[in-house]
């Protein structure tokens, strides 16, 4: 590592916990509160809402993944992000007015004042256990560079993001977390426009001619009109799979919940799709770039494949200083993601998990949830090091619950007066036990595209939740 990177690096890690100590120094009306430590007591801005959403959706298989992915195919994954545009206008129009200011998370909204204790903690179990498996993917794949960078062992560089990031998290709570996500995003959004400059410039040809190359090869090609089915599943896939990550995942409406008014949340929440395709589209292209190259120069001994190509070339061919930069992009990248996630499953365990604790311990509580899910989200990257194609490991596994956590939502909040659920644990296991055999149907047996999981899985949790309703009526 030579100095000027290591330079760069540090100084990236310095304004991190420097941004942290700040925003933990000020005064808060709600300081050492439950709503202040995980609601910032409702005072997010709008460009920190906006900033802290991009932040937390691009992780490191944005930044290393996309790439990938288009170097593999081309550029039809676009599809979800369009998609997203109508889900998130359907949060911002019908999710929030119905969550904001009604409680700490999104699990206490759902289960209102005749939920009882069970349902919400079944529910925050099961919302922890599938989202500690998808980020622990998005985990490992940010340590494939440090690591490589380094030269080290990749799980020591999985080690060092993991520690730096549960110590500044630890130290501001979420305000801390999105404002150290404002620098992040600039951040990635810069390493990934560095790219389209220095891949042309390594491989001494035009920008335009590698992009030709990679378009007259179909690498650049979005929708496959020859094959509408796969359109029609990568549009409508982005629509309900957003609803469900964006809208009933506690570490997006956190951001919605604690923004300081409801509007706020919803142009927010809304805009960012737009900055989403474009930030899609922008790492697609260092895919696409990356493929014009390879044609021309030998694929690197010792690559074991696409996932790890990115950063090999950072490694190999960038100079000193903007090595240092992409290695901070893609730090920054996966911390943004790691962050909000640890900070909203610390929300739902002292919210939800164990809702009886006293909060005059609530720095003890806070350090203990910090480590055990840190150390979780370890495990699971640790684990994911055994498999390629991270971008569609980590979603596929998202989109197995998501389904049954967003027909709770629906059953629950949006059709409340037709469900009539119970909102307890037979009523949560009934959901998710249903709507995760539906994902079952439709990848085991239909053999149908990923993208239609969560319909399947909704589909099947409302079900379910309808007829468990009529039953439970009668009796």
């Amino acid at each position: 590592m030579l100095l000027l990177d290591g330079i760069v690096i540090a100084l990236y890690i310095f304004m991190i916990f420097g941004i942290a100590w700040q925003v933990s120094g000020r005064t808060f009306k709600g300081e050492n509160t439950v709503e202040g430590q995980y609601l910032a007591d409702r005072s997010l801005t709008f460009p920190e809402v906006i900033c802290s959403i991009i932040a937390t959706e691009v992780s490191a298989l944005t930044f290393l993944g996309i790439p990938a992915f288009a170097y593999n195919t081309d550029f039809n994954f676009l599809q979800i992000y369009i998609g997203a545009v109508v889900g998130r206008f359907v949060v911002a129009r019908v999710f929030i007015p119905r969550i904001y200011g009604k409680g700490i998370t999104l699990y206490e909204v759902i289960s209102g004042k005749d939920g009882h204790a069970s349902g919400r903690r079944l529910t925050a179990l099961f919302y922890a256990t599938s989202k500690i498996l998808s980020v622990g993917v998005r985990l490992f794949s940010g340590s494939i560079l440090v690591g490589t960078f380094l030269g080290v062992n990749v799980y020591v560089g999985l080690f060092v993001t993991t520690f730096i990031t549960f110590l500044y998290t630890l130290i501001g709570g979420l305000k801390a977390v999105v404002r150290t996500d404002i620098l992040q995003m600039g951040l990635f959004i810069l390493g990934g426009i560095v790219a389209h400059f220095m891949i042309p410039n390594v491989a001494g040809l035009e920008w335009s001619s590698m992009m030709g190359a990679a378009y007259d090869a179909g690498k650049t090609t979005i929708f496959h009109w020859s094959d509408p089915w796969s359109v029609i599943a990568g549009l409508a896939g982005g629509v309900l799979f957003d609803m469900s990550t964006h809208g009933v995942d506690q570490d997006f409406a956190q951001r919605l919940m604690a923004a300081r008014t409801r509007a706020i949340g919803q142009w927010a929440i809304f805009l960012s799709s737009f900055i989403s395709i474009s930030v899609g589209a922008l790492f697609l292209g260092v895919g696409a770039l990356l493929w014009s190259f390879y044609q021309t120069h030998p694929f690197p001994a010792g690559v074991p494949n696409a996932d790890h190509l990115f950063s090999h070339f950072i490694v190999t061919y960038f100079p000193t200083g903007l090595r240092g930069l992409m290695v901070a992009g893609v730090m920054a990248a996966t911390m943004s993601t790691l962050d909000s996630t640890i900070n909203a499953l610390c929300a739902t365990f002292h919210n939800d998990v164990f809702p009886k604790r006293n909060v005059a311990n609530l720095g003890r509580h806070m350090l203990i949830d910090n480590i055990v899910i840190t150390t979780l989200l370890f495990a699971v990257a640790v684990i994911a090091s055994a498999n390629s194609g991270l971008l569609l490991l980590g979603l596929k596994i998202q989109s197995w619950t998501a389904g049954a956590l967003l027909s709770l939502f629906f059953a629950r909040i949006v059709f409340r007066s037709v469900f009539h659920v119970r909102f307890d644990a037979i009523s949560v296991f009934t959901a998710y036990a249903c709507g995760i055999s539906g994902v079952a149907l439709n990848t085991m047996w239909i053999g149908g595209n990923w993208n239609w999981n969560t319909y399947y899985g909704c589909g099947f949790g409302l079900a379910a939740l309808f007829l468990l309703g009529k039953v439970r009526r009668v009796q």
